[in-house]
């Protein structure tokens, strides 16, 4: 029967206190950034606490004990998760850890729990070798030992993720502190020893292993010369690895709990019917005056809302400012520390004054979004200190400069509130990070990639990101028609164009509901608390075997079943009102 929390995750705060006294990185308390992304609702239990109502237990770290009545729980039908090292939970996950992994490829294995596995293997930042007689969901590539198992014990199961899921999905996202030029891709296509700092110089993911070419291109011809446009198609990061461990979490929480007979809800991404979006921003580079306005042109005919990133110095013309506000134009700073002006260095008081130009220049009091110039980058996370400061609320300079990163440099096609360090307390920043996927189709990027982008945004259901700048939509004809094209494309997709104020104001109104849901003679009844209203909502019940036109008995709204993550959901299509909500349905 459907219960009130079908998931509940055992507190962690003892182990985190602990790791913080040690100067540790307490990576498991990125789960609550994946579970509020997901508005998937769980209870916060402490060890030894009562589970009998509960389907599926996390522990997201290794556990310091040895919990009495678990293994009962799990053989009466409840699914049991651990991420790392059981330790005390060894003989009831039926592995033991033997030796860490600092850092490999994990290949997934076919299973009922994966609903939607990736097409490749995937990056992993720390982990363990599992050893023990148990379904092998995954494994390491380095050695072909065990990283992800499953045991079957009476009704119940025990999966155990080697892998450790967060540092993996932060470490992916986020990278390293940058301090110096990162390592170039060897074949030429990535030359990142440029002796500017940027986002990419701290990345993660490995030029080597996890890039591949757009398809239907043909290989690459060594020695590659990066100019522009470039001579060929270059391979390309062509997934975005930390949203599909976030998926993979997901698809196994999923799994759990309809195994043990409840009701999961959670909250869509996007709005009903959407299954991933579109995001198109520019760069006001130069400050051209006629570069300006063949921007302006081409966002027209292309019938496109963009975020419209201003640098500093100059400034386009009043009237043109005003043309671009009136276009429905998102007005954005792009901020500049390129050392070509006076106030175009690293620094928060530089920031600062920036962005007080950008409200001048514009007009717009209250600037939300941010790109940086050149996507400029030092250290880890002290720039999102800057934006939380100036009421920036997201940022969007996270991706490539060079033709050979170009595609899911960080992983990502979802937004997601940056984590911060140990000296932070491991906090998560006022700050959503919107990741870039590339720049200026035909001429920085080579136009195959545009599909490829595309493709991994609508697998994971995240969001595509293209920038285009004035100079080349002005004088590129190929770039101006590869932005129309693009337009069309997307819109042929069912993916709409979002601006980045709207993605922002989107997923903090939808971060505010709190779902539920509980048996009710007609079938089940959901809840959602919100703090503000979330209007054509789309709350996803995974139910086991959804019919295939569920009724809407009690509230307003409709209901249909769709796939997402590969797994059939019941999407209740509603408008949800601040306060209280409450639907039947009969799924």
């Amino acid at each position: 029967m459907p219960e009130r929390h079908a998931v509940a995750v055992v507190d962690n705060q003892v182990a985190t206190e602990r790791a913080h006294q040690t100067g540790q990185d307490a990576w498991w308390v990125y789960l609550d950034e994946v579970l509020g992304h997901l508005r998937l609702p769980y209870r916060t239990v402490a060890p030894g606490e009562a589970i009998d109502d509960v389907a599926v237990v996390v522990f997201a770290t290794t556990p310091d004990a040895d919990a009495p009545g678990l293994e009962q729980w799990v053989r009466s039908g409840g699914m049991l998760v651990l991420v790392g090292d059981p330790g005390p939970l060894s003989e009831l996950a039926g592995v033991s850890a033997d030796g860490s992994v600092s850092e490999d490829h994990v290949a997934l294995a076919d299973s009922p729990v994966w609903s939607s596995p990736p097409p490749t293997a995937l990056h992993a930042v720390g982990g363990c070798r599992l050893v023990g007689d148990v379904e092998v969901l995954a494994h390491w590539q380095a050695d072909d030992a065990a990283a992800v198992t499953l045991r079957r014990l009476g009704a119940g199961v025990v999966l155990t993720y080697g892998v450790d899921l967060w540092q993996s999905i932060v470490r992916i996202q986020q990278g390293y502190a940058v301090t110096a030029d990162g390592e170039p891709a060897a074949d030429g296509t990535a030359p990142i020893d440029d002796g500017l700092l940027k986002c990419e110089d701290g990345m993660t993911l490995s030029f080597d292993r996890d890039r591949a070419m757009p398809p239907g291109e043909p290989e690459l011809v060594e020695p590659f010369e990066h100019t522009y446009p470039p001579p060929s198609a270059v391979p390309m990061f062509d997934q975005p690895q930390a949203d599909w461990w976030c998926s993979l979490f997901a698809q196994s929480l999923w799994w759990g709990a309809e195994l043990a007979g409840a009701v999961v809800p959670w909250l869509g991404y996007w709005p009903a019917g959407v299954d991933a979006v579109a995001h198109m921003s520019h760069d006001s580079d130069g400050n051209i005056e006629a570069e300006g306005q063949a921007a302006l042109d081409a966002f027209a005919e292309a019938d496109v809302e963009v975020t419209w990133c201003h640098v500093f110095p100059g400034g386009y013309s009043v009237n043109l400012h005003a043309a671009i506000t009136a276009a429905g134009h998102e007005n954005a700073l792009h901020y500049n520390a390129m050392g070509d002006a006076d106030l175009a260095v690293w620094g928060w008081p530089q920031m600062r004054a920036q962005y007080a130009w950008a409200q001048a220049v514009t007009g717009t009091e209250q600037i939300r979004s941010n790109k940086n110039h050149y996507t400029r980058w030092e250290g880890w996370t002290e720039f999102y200190l800057w934006c939380e400061r100036l009421g920036i609320q997201i940022d969007e300079s996270r991706g490539p400069s060079k033709q050979g990163d170009i595609g899911f440099l960080f992983g990502a096609a979802h937004v997601s509130f940056p984590m911060g360090p140990v000296a932070e307390g491991n906090r998560f920043f006022d700050v959503l990070n919107l990741p870039l996927h590339t720049q200026d189709l035909a001429w920085a990027g080579h136009a195959a990639v545009r599909d490829v982008i595309l493709d991994g945004a609508q697998a994971v259901h995240g969001v595509a990101h293209f920038l285009f700048h004035g100079p080349h939509l002005h004088k590129r004809p190929v770039t101006r028609a590869a932005c129309i094209e693009l337009a069309a494309e997307a819109r042929r997709r069912g993916m709409p164009w979002w601006t980045a104020a709207r993605i922002n104001a989107w997923e903090r109104s939808r971060r505010g509901v709190t779902l539920s849901v509980e048996s009710h003679p007609d079938g089940i009844a959901v809840s959602a608390r919100a703090d503000e209203a979330v209007e054509g909502a789309a709350v996803l019940l995974a139910v086991p075997s959804p019919a295939a036109n569920p009724i809407v008995k009690a509230g307003e709204g409709s209901a249909r079943t769709v796939v997402r993550h590969g797994r059939s959901f019941v999407e209740l299509t509603a408008d949800i009102v601040a306060g209280d909500n409450r639907w039947v349905i009969t799924p």
